[in-house]
C-alpha cells in the first residue's frame, strides 16, 4: 500500500528511514530489509526441517534411497576385489577359473551397479519434489505475510531488497533442499560406510587413513566460522545493490532532469565494489576448501601405498584386499571434498533461510478483534478519541479529539509534515496507536479484522499505482467482490459508470483498445493524469461509506481537475469524505476543514470562518493566492 511522501517528513523527524513511491510502487529507501541480528544458524537450520514436516514422507523416501545407494556404493568395492584374487589364485596357484563363483559375483556386481543407479535417480526426483513444495509453502507464507505486515516494515524495505528477498534467497534455500541435503547425507554414510569396510580389511591401514580426519574437522569448523559472516554479508549487500538499481531505472527521468547521474554513478560503483570485495572474499573461502582436502588426502594416498604394498609383498593382505581398500580411500575423497565444498552451499542458503524467516518474524498488524463489517450499513461516524501515536517512542500525535458526523466532508490541510496523512493512516489502521480510540459509528476499529474494516474505505493517493492488465480490470479491482481473480463478475456497466463519473471515460474511448487497453510496465503508455483518473475511477467503483482522498488531483491540470472535482462531489454525496489538499482552493466546499501542525489539530472551521480568523489557515490561503 503507498502512502504519501508528505509522511516521509514525519518520520525523518523522528529519525526513520523513509520511502518515496511512484507509478509501480517502485521503492527508493534509505532502510534496509534487515535486522543486523543474526540468528543461531542451528535454529535456522531446524526450522528449516520444520518446512519438511507436511511432505515428511517424501523427505523419509528420498532419505532412505540416498541410504540405500550409498550402502550399495560401499559393497561394489569389496566385491570387485573379490574378482581380482580369483585370477590372482589362477595365477598364483595355476588352478582352473571357478566360473560358477565368478558368474555369481558378476552378477551380483551388476545387480548393485543397477540398484545404484535406479535408487539415485528416484531419490533426486522425490528430493525435487520435496525442495519445490517447500518453496511453494514458504512463498505462500510470504505472500500471506506480505498482507499481514505494517507500514513500518515497507517504510524500512526498498522494492529491490523485497525482490532479492522473494527470489534470489529462495531460489538459493531450493537449490540447497534439491541437492545439499541428499548429498550431505550420502556423504556422512559412505564417509562411515567406507571406514568401516577399510578397518575389517586392515585395521592398521584404516588407522593411517583416519589420520585425515581430525585434520579435516578443524579445518572445515575454522573455514566455517570465518565463511557465515561473509555469506550474510553477501545477501545483505545484494539486496541493497538490487533496490538501488531499480532506483535508478524507475527514477531514470529524474536522474537525467536534476543532473545526478554522475552521483548515482559514484554511489553504484561504490556499492558495486563493496560487493565484488564481499564476493571475492567468499570466493577465497570456497576456493580454498577443496585444494586443501586434496592435499591432505593425496599425502595420506602416497603414505598408504607405501605401507599397504608391503603389506601385499609379505603376505599379510591379498592384492584384491588392498586393491579394494585403496579404493575405497579413493572413495573416501567423494564424500569428503562433498562435506568441504557443500558447507559453503550450506552456509550461504542459511543467510538467505535467515533473511526469509527474519521477513516471516516481521512485526504484523495485531488483530484483536474478528468482527465482520457490513460496508453497506456503515453510517461514517468518525471518532478520534485522545490519540497518542508516534513511528519512534516521540509522539507525534498526542492526545489528538475529532468528530466527524456522517456524510460529512472534511478537508485537511497542514505544511508538508503535518500529519495529514498519517491520521488517515491510523483511521485504516495501517499503524496502530498507542493510546485512545479510534471508532466508527461508535464501535472501536480493533474490534474489526483489518481486511474487513477497510472494506468501509475507498482511497485514492498522491502516489499513483496501476496493475499489469487492461483497464477495464484495474477499475474492477476496486470492485468489493470476493475474488479478486475473477474480475469477469464485475459488470461492464459497472466499470463504465466509474470511469464516467472519474471523467475517464472520454480518452479511455479515444485508445484503439478502449477499456481492453493492456497497460505497459508502470503504465508508461499512459499520461500522469490518466493514470490518476483510472486511480479515483477505481476508488468510485467501491462505493464505499467513507472516502479518502489524498492530493488525489495533484497530478491532473486544472481543466480535469474541475472535471474531476463535480465527480468527487457526487461520490462524496452519500459517504463521509476526507480530503487532504495542499491547493486551497479546491476544499473551499468543504463542510468543515482541519489544520494541522506538526501531528496538532490547531484550527478547526469552513473555509470562510477560518479566513475571517485571520489565522494559521489564513496565512496559508494568502501564501497561496499569492
Amino acid at each position: 500500500m503507498n502512502t504519501e511522501n508528505v509522511n516521509n517528513k514525519d518520520k525523518q523527524q523522528e529519525g526513520l528511514p523513509t520511502v518515496s513511491r511512484g507509478v509501480g510502487g517502485a521503492g527508493r529507501v534509505s532502510g534496509l530489509l534487515t535486522s543486523g541480528k543474526t540468528k543461531d544458524a542451528k535454529k535456522t537450520l531446524l526450522r528449516l526441517f520444520k518446512n519438511l514436516a507436511s511432505f515428511k514422507w517424501l523427505f523419509i523416501m528420498a532419505i532412505l534411497l540416498t541410504l540405500i545407494t550409498s550402502i550399495v556404493q560401499i559393497l561394489i568395492p569389496r566385491r570387485i576385489g573379490q574378482i581380482i584374487n580369483i585370477f590372482m589364485e589362477l595365477i598364483t596357484k595355476d588352478i582352473a577359473l571357478d566360473w560358477t563363483v565368478l558368474g555369481k559375483i558378476s552378477i551380483v556386481l551388476l545387480i548393485l551397479y543397477i540398484f545404484n543407479f535406479l535408487s539415485n535417480y528416484i531419490s533426486n526426483i522425490l528430493m525435487v519434489r520435496v525442495s519445490q513444495k517447500v518453496i511453494k509453502s514458504l512463498r505462500n507464507q510470504m505472500q500471506v505475510k506480505l498482507n499481514s505486515l505494517t507500514l513500518n516494515y515497507f517504510d524500512r524495505s526498498s522494492a529491490g531488497d523485497m525482490t532479492s528477498l522473494l527470489s534470489n534467497d529462495l531460489d538459493n534455500v531450493a537449490n540447497t533442499l534439491q541437492s545439499g541435503l541428499t548429498s550431505s547425507l550420502s556423504a556422512i554414510v559412505l564417509l562411515v560406510g567406507v571406514v568401516i569396510m577399510m578397518v575389517v580389511i586392515n585395521p592398521i591401514l584404516a588407522f593411517l587413513s583416519m589420520i585425515v580426519i581430525p585434520v579435516s574437522y578443524f579445518m572445515v569448523k575454522y573455514l566455517i566460522k570465518k565463511a557465515k559472516p561473509i555469506f550474510q554479508k553477501n545477501a545483505k549487500l545484494t539486496g541493497v545493490f538490487n533496490g538501488k538499481i531499480e532506483e535508478a531505472y524507475m527514477g531514470e527521468d529524474i536522474v537525467k532532469h536534476y543532473d545526478i547521474a554522475d552521483d548515482l554513478k559514484t554511489e553504484l560503483a561504490s556499492l558495486n565494489e563493496e560487493l565484488y570485495d564481499s564476493e571475492w572474499k567468499s570466493s577465497l573461502v570456497s576456493f580454498v576448501t577443496r585444494p586443501a582436502g586434496d592435499l591432505i588426502l593425496n599425502s595420506n594416498y602416497v603414505l598408504l601405498a607405501i605401507w599397504g604394498g608391503r603389506y601385499v609383498i609379505n603376505g599379510v593382505l591379498s592384492l584384491g584386499d588392498f586393491q579394494a581398500f585403496l579404493r575405497y580411500t579413493q572413495m573416501l575423497r567423494g564424500p569428503f571434498n562433498q562435506v568441504l565444498g557443500i558447507f559453503n552451499t550450506i552456509m550461504s542458503a542459511l543467510a538467505s533461510a535467515e533473511r526469509v524467516f527474519e521477513f516471516l518474524d516481521a512485526e504484523e498488524i495485531v488483530e484483536l478483534g474478528n468482527a465482520s463489517m457490513d460496508a453497506s450499513a456503515v453510517k461514517g461516524k468518525i471518532e478520534f478519541d485522545k490519540v497518542n501515536f508516534g513511528y519512534t517512542e516521540n509522539l507525534l500525535f498526542d492526545g489528538v479529539n475529532l468528530k466527524v458526523q456522517p456524510g460529512e466532508q472534511i478537508a485537511i490541510v497542514g505544511r508538508t509534515g503535518a500529519g495529514k496523512t498519517t491520521l488517515v493512516n491510523l483511521l485504516m489502521r495501517f499503524y496502530e496507536i498507542s493510546a485512545g480510540i479510534i471508532s466508527i459509528d461508535d464501535k472501536d476499529v480493533k474490534e474489526y479484522k483489518t481486511t474487513e474494516l477497510r472494506k468501509a474505505y475507498s482511497m485514492v493517493l498522491q502516489d499513483t499505482w496501476l496493475f499489469s492488465g487492461s483497464i477495464r480490470d484495474n477499475i474492477a479491482y476496486g470492485a468489493d467482490i470476493s475474488n479478486k481473480e475473477d474480475l469477469s463478475e464485475v459488470d461492464f456497466e459497472r466499470v463504465e459508470e466509474a470511469a464516467k463519473l472519474a471523467r475517464a471515460d472520454s480518452f479511455i474511448e479515444r485508445l484503439p483498445q478502449g477499456y481492453d487497453t493492456v497497460l505497459a510496465e508502470g503504465a508508461s503508455n499512459l499520461s500522469q493524469g490518466e493514470i490518476q483518473l483510472l486511480t479515483i475511477a477505481r476508488a468510485m467503483i467501491k462505493k464505499a461509506p467513507i472516502i479518502i482522498l489524498d492530493e488525489a488531483t495533484s497530478s491532473v491540470d486544472t481543466r480535469t481537475e474541475l472535471l474531476i472535482q463535480h465527480g468527487l462531489k457526487q461520490l462524496a454525496a452519500n459517504s463521509t469524505s476526507f480530503i487532504i489538499a495542499h491547493r486551497l482552493s479546491t476544499i473551499k466546499d468543504a463542510d468543515r476543514i482541519i489544520v494541522m501542525d506538526s501531528g496538532t489539530i490547531v484550527e478547526v472551521g469552513t473555509h470562510q470562518q477560518l479566513l475571517d480568523k485571520n489565522g494559521y489557515y489564513a496565512q496559508m490561503y494568502e501564501a497561496g493566492q499569492a
